[in-house]
């Protein structure tokens, strides 16, 4: 069995074990849902064309493995929060969606700069991490003070690098452009937009 075939099994059995979290977010209309559609849409689509077809070109398989990889990694934060924090509470979980949706980008922001991290300074997206995450376990709702400090962490590194940032979502979202995929929201989570 190649490689990629372990792969798309990997992603059959990801959809079996997190389907129910998942359309439940669907179904609620969950900003989540929203953030990870276009990975998830792509993911499936070159899945479907992988059974169809049999085999896939090498950029498709990169594109389906990166995408899955995030998916992993990303989904488990979510249902660590989802499960442990709002005790698998929906209507809960989304009323803090907005701090939950700082930590994923962080996350991602993180992720995506590793390669370059020992040239910045963190300390200020550090702090605005510890801030977003105290405000979820003590319940407050004062986002738009935590959206405010995390907007300026962000500024203060995007300012330091000598290229434009654009997030992996969209990437995907990109992707599924070029692929007509049709996303239920055309949002864009591009960095200096509402994060």
């Amino acid at each position: 069995m190649e490689q990629f075939d372990l792969v798309l099994k990997d992603f059959a059995n990801w959809k079996m074990d997190n389907w129910e979290v998942l359309e439940r977010f669907k179904e609620t209309g969950s900003y989540i849902y929203e953030r990870f559609e276009p990975v998830y849409a792509v993911l499936n689509h070159i899945y479907e064309r992988a059974v169809e077809l049999g085999e896939l070109d090498e950029e498709r398989e990169t594109i389906f493995s990166v995408g899955l990889n995030y998916l992993h990694a990303q989904f488990e934060v979510i249902k660590i929060y989802y499960e442990k924090l709002f005790d698998s509470n929906c209507e809960a979980f989304e009323a803090f969606m907005p701090l939950v949706g700082y930590l994923l980008f962080i996350a991602d922001f993180r992720s995506d700069l590793e390669e370059v991290e020992d040239s910045l300074n963190f300390d200020a997206l550090n702090e605005a991490e510890t801030l977003i995450e105290n405000m979820i376990a003590e319940r407050r709702q004062t986002f738009d003070y935590a959206g405010e400090k995390l907007n300026e962490a962000i500024r203060g590194i995007i300012e330091h690098l000598d290229f434009e940032y654009v997030s992996i979502i969209d990437i995907f979202v990109e992707i599924a452009e070029n692929l007509n995929i049709e996303l239920s929201t055309n949002e864009s989570f591009i960095v200096g937009e509402d994060i």
